[in-house]
């Protein structure tokens, strides 16, 4: 269903219609022709100290001071003002000639975000953080930090008890640690402990919108078991997939699929969605935040027509496993060393940058799918997750062997960035020098680097090993960190 087909969605009126027609105006703002997208991904990390303790935001030595450190000599408006303290920075790096934004910025108990993009190549954003990667390890040394670092895990190595770790000075996480502790048990884990590896897609239009929603949804429980990089949980070690188990106990109403994302989600039924979602808190046009209490979404949106900010601070307030915001975001991965990080986008962006992707994996997988996916719902979505889950590598997976879908996978995502965009769908028509991220002609630096991270998670994977089985000095050893 399209947000023009109005046969079965029903009328509303005054602030709310409004606020709902701009939400969905923030998502049409998101379309690019097939030459005009790009990729981005955020990678979140622990600071540990050279004893392998974590760096705690306030106090000598703390994450706070790293970030003045940081932010010496920087204009004012590079630094992220929160709540009254600097609590990030904005800025841009150039990396093969293309100027990457760079967004750093601090989850709950001080893990350390880099985000970068959009940019026209992985390898680009690669190089972005590993040039704010090298402010960091300077800024450390600094504050008298020598030996600290980031380490890439989806759960904190050094806690078995998350309320061990204490908050940021910002009012949003101490309301959504009080309410979410109360909704699920995990909670306090997905906030305090974990970090993850985020890819962000642009999207064409509307439909094509609808096409990485429905692929990402399916392909979701296999990018987080591919991407498990979560040896332990609680000081102990981790069953598998310790980031996955989370979120299935954190808030049941903002996290998981969102309904219909496997029968083409509409940017209306999206919005609706998350309208009808408790946001926790509200920050408005004035900087402002409050608590919001068992108030819904819908209830904010009904009382007055809302600024920009105040519907992007909204549809921040769900945590599904891919989120719409102007572009596509999967969130399925556990925090990755940068090289794996950079594959990881790769690998996602060459299969979902697709507009075949669907066709080509049924081709693969027709001995165990002779229908494909058609038919497969959100049941089939979790009950896949959970044989992954249970049963790692000897898992069926839609009922296909999860060897045999890796490989597919792999297959389709390296002759896609080896053949160029003709090959997805996206040529077909268009004009000879449209390129697409991780998809496209032309540059063969780029090419190369995509191919090179799909090949090293090929070769990863052929061992029937995660990036949560490699020692992080074997990492480095392989040139993977």
């Amino acid at each position: 269903m399209t947000s023009t087909d109005t046969g079965r969605v029903p009328t509303f009126t005054g602030a709310f219609r409004e606020n709902l027609d701009a939400m969905i105006s923030l998502m049409l703002e998101g379309h690019k022709d097939p030459a005009g997208k790009k990729i981005g991904f955020e990678l979140e990390r622990v600071p540990l100290d050279a004893a392998g303790r974590p760096l705690p935001f306030s106090g000598p030595g703390g994450v706070a001071e790293l970030l003045g450190a940081l932010a010496q000599g920087r204009p004012a408006e590079e630094l992220v003002m929160i709540d009254g303290h600097l609590l990030g920075l904005d800025f841009s790096v150039e990396v093969d000639g293309e100027p990457v934004a760079v967004t750093v910025s601090l989850e709950p108990a001080a893990q350390l975000e880099v985000s970068a993009g959009p940019a026209h190549t992985v390898r680009a954003l690669h190089g972005a953080v590993k040039l704010v990667d090298a402010q960091i390890e300077r800024a450390l040394a600094a504050i008298g930090q020598e030996g600290a670092h980031l380490v890439a895990t989806g759960y904190d190595p050094a806690v078995a008890d998350p309320c061990e770790l204490e908050l940021i000075p910002k009012d949003r996480y101490r309301d959504m640690d009080a309410y979410l502790s109360r909704r699920g048990r995990f909670a306090r884990d997905m906030m305090r402990c974990s970090a993850s590896t985020q890819v962000s897609l642009d999207y064409e239009d509307e439909a094509d919108a609808q096409r990485i929603v429905r692929m990402a949804t399916l392909l979701g429980p296999l990018f987080a078991f591919l991407f498990d990089n979560a040896p332990t949980f609680r000081g102990a070690p981790s069953p598998g997939m310790a980031r996955s188990r989370i979120w299935h106990h954190v808030d049941v109403d903002r996290c998981g699929i969102v309904p219909g994302s496997l029968e083409g989600l509409s940017f209306e039924d999206y919005v609706l969605w998350v309208s009808n979602v408790k946001p926790i808190l509200f920050t408005d046009a004035a900087h402002v935040t409050r608590a919001t209490g068992d108030a819904y979404a819908r209830d904010i949106m009904s009382a007055r027509p809302l600024e920009k900010p105040e519907l992007m601070h909204l549809l921040s307030m769900v945590f599904p496993n891919v989120r719409l915001k102007g572009f596509c975001e999967l969130r399925e991965m556990d925090s990755l060393p940068p090289r794996l990080a950079a594959a990881c986008t790769s690998f996602t962006g060459a299969l979902l940058y697709d507009r075949c992707l669907e066709a080509k994996l049924a081709d693969r997988l027709a001995a165990w799918l002779p229908r494909g996916f058609d038919g497969m719902d959100e049941n089939d979505c979790v009950a896949a997750r959970l044989h992954l889950e249970e049963q790692g590598w000897d898992a069926e997976v839609y009922g296909a062997p999860a060897m045999a879908v890796v490989e597919a996978l792999v297959a389709i995502a390296a002759e896609n960035v080896a053949c160029g965009c003709g090959c997805t769908g996206v040529g077909a028509g268009a004009a000879a020098g449209t390129v697409v991220p991780v998809v496209r002609e032309g540059d063969r630096a780029a090419n190369d680097f995509d191919l090179e991270g799909i090949e090293l998670l090929a070769r990863l994977w052929a061992e029937r090993k995660l990036p949560r089985d490699v020692a992080p000095e074997e990492l480095a050893k392989l040139g993977w960190a």
